[in-house]
């Protein structure tokens, strides 16, 4: 059966058929085209800012490691290197040092190491005559000094020979980290 020839008018309907078909197919395909480069887009973006926020932390966490490295310089000190005499002997100079500054006059000191199955390296006991204000800093400047240090005991008397200064006797307690176990809870 032969095909029937197309008017003048069938052409151009088929023609403006075809256009409108091709245009809403233009049309859904590509706003679904665009939705999908949406999404896309948006994960690029949130990748992006994960970057951006992983880079900040290793940023961070490299200042930290040469400030840490500035320090170990600075006090001339390598923990990997430190044994345990010489740990409590640092932190007795660090100690004395922190007194001398705060211009209290050093009596005896003596340290003594623990054993190793104790949680603390060792014990400080010192002697040092001041006037409060100076006996009070040193007291405070104990916690900034970079050891683990823990206050036992304090014990403040007058001092007959010297009117107005008074004589502290104290005794702390040089922590050892490595033997306290983090997941026990004190006192349970």
């Amino acid at each position: 059966m032969p095909l029937p020839t197309l008017t003048a008018r069938d052409r151009r309907t088929l023609r403006l058929a075809g256009l409108g078909l091709g245009a809403y197919l233009l049309l859904f395909c590509g706003w679904t085209t665009l939705q999908f480069l949406g999404q896309r887009r948006t994960a690029y973006r949130q990748l992006q800012r994960e970057a951006t926020d992983e880079k900040t932390r290793l940023e961070l966490y490299n200042s930290r490691v040469v400030r840490l490295h500035r320090l170990m310089d600075a006090a001339q000190m390598d923990p990997a290197q430190l044994s345990k005499p010489r740990l409590v002997a640092r932190a007795s100079a660090a100690i004395q040092q922190a007194a001398m500054q705060g211009g209290l006059q050093m009596g005896p000191i003596r340290e003594t190491l623990s054993r190793g199955t104790e949680r603390e390296l060792g014990t400080i006991q010192l002697d040092a005559a001041g006037q409060v204000t100076s006996l009070t800093t040193f007291l405070h400047r104990l916690g900034s000094l970079g050891f683990q240090l823990i206050l036992d005991t304090v014990q403040f008397s007058s001092d007959p020979m010297r009117p107005g200064l008074i004589k502290i006797s104290v005794v702390l307690i040089l922590l050892d980290y490595e033997q306290w176990d983090t997941r026990e809870v004190p006192n349970a």
